[in-house]
């Protein structure tokens, strides 16, 4: 069985740790732009939701990573990388959902 190495690991918690933070970002964008009134009420909303779903991936993924401690296959460790890739997405669509016009 092949086993995911410690720096990978540390590489990959302080990575999770920084999404979830980044998560937070997201969702605080959307509720400043909800007291600013600079984008329609539906985008607001949208924009908080997407930071909502990178929030959850992002616990997901930290979680996933803290577990790899005490597992380091390379099963769990695609399950790391599948939560990150939905950080990621999430963090996709609430970017083009800011830049879309009002």
């Amino acid at each position: 069985m092949h086993e995911v190495s410690k720096q990978t690991i540390e590489t990959a918690q302080k990575h999770a740790q920084q999404s979830i933070e980044h998560s937070e970002h997201i969702q605080e964008l959307g509720k400043s732009l909800e007291t600013n009134h600079q984008r329609e009420p539906e985008q607001e909303e949208r924009i908080k939701a997407f930071g909502e779903t990178m929030h959850e991936h992002a616990q997901k993924f930290k979680d996933l990573a803290d577990r790899l401690t005490e597992d380091p296959s390379t099963e769990l460790y695609s399950e790391v990388v599948t939560e990150h890739i939905k950080v990621n997405e999430a963090h996709i669509k609430a970017i083009k959902e800011f830049k879309k016009k009002q």
